[in-house]
């Protein structure tokens, strides 16, 4: 609706400046406000698609109207200037500008040869532009009476070069039909605007003016309503980044308090073993360093700071996580060597803490197995094992989508995605493989061991060999 109340009043403004120049057969001021607006915006429809495309040569591509534009101005200026009678030298100037004009567009042409690929609105409206600035211009230039030959050839070229675009656009580049018809509409009433200048006032005059009119106010209007969805376009790019933002945003607060609920209730049950004289001394020394180091891995947590990846003693990350597991009344076994992996201690931390929930609070088991392990390939493999109701064959395939639960489960479907992004995050892998016994599940975390050196493997081979031989 608004490209069609801009169109319309374009018409009619356009319709008014035709009239004028008709009536008064003059140098006309409308007339010239009119084809500076065609001018204005055969250079800004350039300079949108050179900025948008970003290269000096494709910009030039998206250029074409703006030449077209700048020969008539080459030659219009000058010409409205010194008017006639002309000199041989004027009518030599007039005439190389008007070839330097030719030479501007057929680079530009060129350019759209071979990047006939980059064409947008932008493009056909600065030519559109670009030819409606050359017409009403022409309308400026006085004439001769007789018209010289010079003049004839002038009319001639500038008429060849604006059915040469036109022609060359439509067979090349992409563009709608509807403004192909638009593009080849407008070059005819150029050229029989060109064309009536060179002969006598006829009835064909104003009609010619008046489709010329109604030509430009289709072009103002599809100007128009480029703006339009370049700015709808924007807003709701606009739109979009600020729904990720704060949809990002939001799965990470998510995130970081549904390990935080988990790390709290441990941390609340520690503290009450920790006060209960009943428990042992050296018990209650362990669990203090326990609670002590998951405090810490809290408090990193919610500072958001950014964990290196290092060798990690797998006993040494696991033990405090165990610990508080154990503090809400779970049976948690871990066996195994240990080892060592290369990653975030934190990160395992929170990826253990993640799968012993899930075995309590999705699979109905307070008895889980943690194993440490050699795997292929030089990784160690720390598996999960639980022997509750297992997981359904139809969710198996989907269990670390994100959010993705079933019906009845009470939790969020969060802890496994993050939990897989965590492990991966530092070149590892976390999968649901099948379990050892018929009910319960199975995770299998896979990290990867240290490299060691060929002199550390050396110097640990002698160290072993020594103690052997004590």
């Amino acid at each position: 609706m608004g490209a069609g109340i801009v169109a319309v009043a374009s018409f009619a403004a356009l319709t008014s400046a035709a009239w004028t120049v008709e009536q008064r057969a003059s140098h006309s001021a409308a007339e010239g406000v009119v084809s500076g607006v065609f001018v204005a915006g055969a250079v800004i429809a350039a300079t949108c698609g050179w900025r948008r495309l970003g290269r000096a040569r494709w910009g030039l591509a998206s250029a074409v109207g703006a030449m077209l534009a700048a020969q008539a101005v080459l030659v219009g200026l000058p010409a409205i200037a010194l008017p006639p009678p002309r000199s041989a030298p004027v009518l030599v100037t007039l005439a190389v500008l008007g070839l330097v004009g030719v030479a501007l567009v057929l680079v530009a042409l060129y350019e759209v040869w071979d990047e006939r690929h980059l064409a947008d609105d932008s493009f056909a409206i600065g030519i559109g532009m670009g030819q409606l600035a050359a017409a009403h211009l022409s309308l400026l230039v006085p004439l001769a009476v007789p018209v010289r030959p010079v003049a004839v050839a002038m009319v001639c070229l500038v008429a060849a070069t604006h059915l040469a675009v036109v022609a060359i656009v439509v067979a090349v580049v992409a563009v709608p039909r509807r403004t192909s018809t638009l593009l080849t509409v407008t070059a005819v009433l150029v050229c029989a605007v060109l064309v009536l200048r060179l002969v006598p006032a006829s009835d064909a005059d104003g009609m010619v003016l008046v489709g010329l009119a109604a030509a430009g106010a289709a072009w103002i209007g599809a100007a128009w309503s480029a703006v339009q969805r370049a700015s709808e376009r924007s807003s709701q790019r606009t739109r979009e980044e600020i729904h990720h933002t704060v949809e990002a945003s939001t799965r990470d607060m998510r995130e970081r308090m549904h390990e935080l609920r988990s790390t709290v209730a441990g941390l609340v049950n520690g503290s009450e073993m920790l006060d209960n004289p009943a428990v042992p001394v050296d018990v209650r020394s362990h669990l203090l360093g326990s609670v002590r180091s998951e405090l810490e891995r809290m408090q990193r947590l919610l500072s958001t700071q950014e964990e290196a990846a290092t060798t990690v003693d797998v006993a040494d990350a696991l033990s405090p996580v165990l610990d508080m597991q154990r503090s809400k009344g779970r049976r948690v076994e871990m066996q195994g060597c240990g080892g060592l992996v290369e990653g975030r201690q934190d990160a395992l931390a929170e990826v253990i803490n993640i799968l012993l929930d899930n075995a309590a609070t999705h699979g109905g088991c307070d008895t889980s197995r943690v194993d440490v392990a050699p795997g292929k390939d030089g990784t160690v493999d720390i598996s999960v094992t639980d022997d509750g109701t297992g997981v359904p064959p139809e969710l198996r395939e989907r269990i670390f989508d994100w959010g993705d639960r079933r019906d009845d489960s009470p939790g969020e479907g969060i802890g496994l995605n993050l939990a897989q992004r965590l492990v991966a995050r530092d070149g590892g892998t976390l999968q649901l493989v099948d379990a050892p016994a018929e009910a319960g599940s199975r995770f299998v975390i896979s990290l990867p061991a240290p490299r060691q050196s060929v002199e550390n493997i050396s110097e640990g081979d002698t160290h072993v060999a020594q103690r052997r031989q004590g």
